[in-house]
């Protein structure tokens, strides 16, 4: 590889440790020495890795068909050092340099490169619409079969011309992954993957098409389609299953199941608790169990792996497993039991916010974030166990202090500012909550405070989908990702719209981000004129320009700001971006005390976490 690209790498690797302290070593104190000072370091890192990318790779990417063959081989080693698991992961500028080759590819006629790099490009869009999984929000599901079905017609029109297996090979691995493009939430889609996945089973198992290449790993590329088929497990829940698909989905489960247990016999590897839960599901669906007795079985493998076990089978046992079930207990039908599921779901939950809390990492860990999504979207805030609202407290503690952090700080702020509005302009907020009139607001200022100080915690809450998108990389944002993360606004509101403690709050965390005068900002098709809690949202953001001031908090996507300048851009855009009346609330004294206020508050959130952790 050239210098500069062992250089990024390198500034990624240190931006990765900086992304949070070791927080059980430290006192609240020297956290917040520590953060600010970490955060100082990402930012002069970020400034680094953004300069070498614009002197030495954009040029080549701008002008890449005129590039040599050294300088092609040269990005495809490159690239392959940016998406590689855990160790590093930058898949916006993976995105970026395959485009650039397959645009080469297409250029030369060079087939075999071309059909690599249609395979890794629809990786880099299938990781990036991993990030917004498991909300309903599906932005690239349609780029990513494309990818994948162009790569996957080589096998008819030119299969048997190719000479190097491992072009063959990503051939076929693109056929499978056609069904990563298909969720399973409506019928259609569903089945849609299904078809996908069954025609590669019947392509990967007919022998003579494996005699063409024998060096390939067929069995290893057949039983990952049948985990892929087994995932439609899902599918089954919904009802709209018919038989065929019942016996296709059953057929594969079993085979996983089948080669669990001969691994288990053969080399004493440990049944994996994820494909022991598909067999249960598959048993429940096909009659073989009753729904508490899959409830059971789920249960128990939730209690599968230990506290102190962090590896992947354990994120599954105290993550995944509890996602099932769930969303299982459900279908219960029988209220008797409602009371041992609520008990369970309980003890589940907080053995899961205990795991999280002594999980090593930062949260920069794109699977477990993944997990841990399933859960809060699975998670079913029934009497007796924690509200939804504490829930997302405890996460953001556990894995992303400097979301708390800003969360808490930004609740403590919509707070200040929703109480000198009801001082000076208590007409203007009449309508808010159903208060009627300016007596009425006076009447009910605590309450309307509380609801301030609890929006402002919950607003940006979408973000649990885009931490490792916010603190991996060294460079600035590209335009697809700022794409991607606005999407926060739409994921949040699904999350906090689906719980009694969080549904109020879920029109402030969908209209943050849009402007004062309806004519900017996103979402778009998000009107604040139009609704009941304009108030509220007018207040958040301007509480969340003034938390984005907060060293400790800052990203790369969100650049921490002097408080004086985001003091000046407020006024600036006061009428259009922010609601006048609620810029018009920081009089040049009121300035004074956000300033002493945000002294105290960065202690008193760190203090704050620290408890919360304790707790947890």
């Amino acid at each position: 590889m050239r210098e500069y690209q062992e250089e990024y790498l390198a500034l990624m690797r240190h931006v990765s440790a900086l992304s949070g302290p070791s927080i059980e070593e430290l006192t609240p104190e020297k956290f917040v020495e520590e953060s600010e000072k970490n955060a100082l370091e990402r930012a002069k890192m970020t400034e680094q890795g953004t300069e070498l990318l614009r002197k030495y790779l954009f040029p080549l990417l701008d002008d890449i068909l005129t590039a040599t063959k050294d300088e092609t081989d040269n990005l495809v080693e490159f690239a392959s050092k940016l998406m590689i698991g855990r160790e590093i992961r930058d898949v916006g500028l993976h995105y970026r340099i395959t485009m650039a080759l397959v645009s080469y590819a297409r250029h030369t006629n060079d087939r075999d490169m071309l059909i690599r790099q249609l395979y890794q490009m629809g990786m880099s869009l299938y990781n990036m619409q991993t990030m917004l999984s498991p909300s309903m929000v599906r932005l690239y599901n349609a780029r990513i079969r494309m990818c994948f079905s162009e790569c996957a017609s080589y096998f008819e029109k030119g299969y048997d011309e190719i000479e190097d297996p491992e072009t063959k090979g990503y051939i076929l691995r693109s056929m499978a992954n056609i069904s990563l493009s298909y969720d399973t939430t409506d019928d259609r889609s569903a089945r849609a993957k299904l078809e996908a996945t069954t025609r590669t089973i019947r392509i990967l198992s007919d022998p003579d098409i494996r005699a063409k290449t024998p060096s390939l790993p067929w069995d290893k590329y057949l039983y990952a389609c049948h985990q892929q088929r087994t995932a439609l497990m899902s599918y089954l829940r919904s009802g709209n299953a018919g038989h065929e698909v019942f016996a296709q989905v059953l057929e594969s489960a079993q085979i996983v199941q089948e080669k669990q247990l001969r691994e288990q016999r053969l080399r004493g590897e440990p049944l994996q608790p994820r494909w022991q839960y598909a067999y249960l599901a598959a048993l429940y669906h096909s009659g073989g169990i009753h729904i508490s007795q899959l409830l059971d079985g789920i249960y128990a493998l939730c209690n599968s792996c230990a506290d102190d076990d962090f590896g992947a089978q354990s994120a599954f046992s105290h993550l995944g497993a509890p996602a099932y079930y769930m969303e299982y207990s459900k279908e219960l039908r029988d209220q008797r039991l409602y009371g041992e599921v609520a008990l369970r779901i309980r003890k589940i939950t907080d053995r899961m916010c205990s795991w999280l809390v002594r999980a090593p990492g930062s949260g920069l860990d794109e699977s477990m974030m993944f997990a841990l999504r399933q859960f809060l979207y699975a998670y079913r805030e029934l009497p007796g166990c924690m509200p939804f609202s504490e829930l997302l407290q405890n996460v953001f503690a556990a894995r992303h202090p400097p979301s708390y952090i800003r969360q808490w700080i930004a609740g403590k702020t919509s707070r200040l500012l929703a109480g000198w509005a009801i001082d000076d302009h208590a007409d203007k907020m009449a309508g808010f909550l159903d208060t009627k009139n300016a007596g009425e607001v006076l009447a009910r200022r605590e309450e309307i405070l509380d609801f301030a100080e609890k929006a402002g915690m919950l607003y940006d809450t979408g973000m649990i989908h885009f931490v490792t998108l916010e603190g991996s990389a060294c460079r600035g944002i590209f335009e697809e990702e700022s794409e991607l993360m606005r999407l926060h606004a739409h994921c949040g509101s699904q999350l906090l719209s689906a719980h009694p403690s969080t549904k109020p709050y879920a029109e402030v965390a969908l209209g943050h981000h849009r402007h004062y005068d309806d004519k900017g900002g996103y979402p778009v098709d998000f009107s604040l004129r139009d609704s009941d809690m304009r108030a509220m949202i007018c207040i958040v953001s301007v509480a969340d320009a003034l938390a984005s001031t907060i060293p400790e908090t800052a990203s790369r996507y969100r650049p921490a700001r002097p408080l004086d300048r985001v003091l000046a851009g407020l006024q600036h855009d006061a009428g259009s971006v922010y609601s006048p009346l609620v810029v018009g609330l920081l009089t040049p004294s009121r300035r004074e005390a956000v300033k002493e206020c945000f002294l105290s508050w960065r202690k008193e959130a760190c203090l704050d976490m620290y408890k919360r952790r304790e707790g947890i």
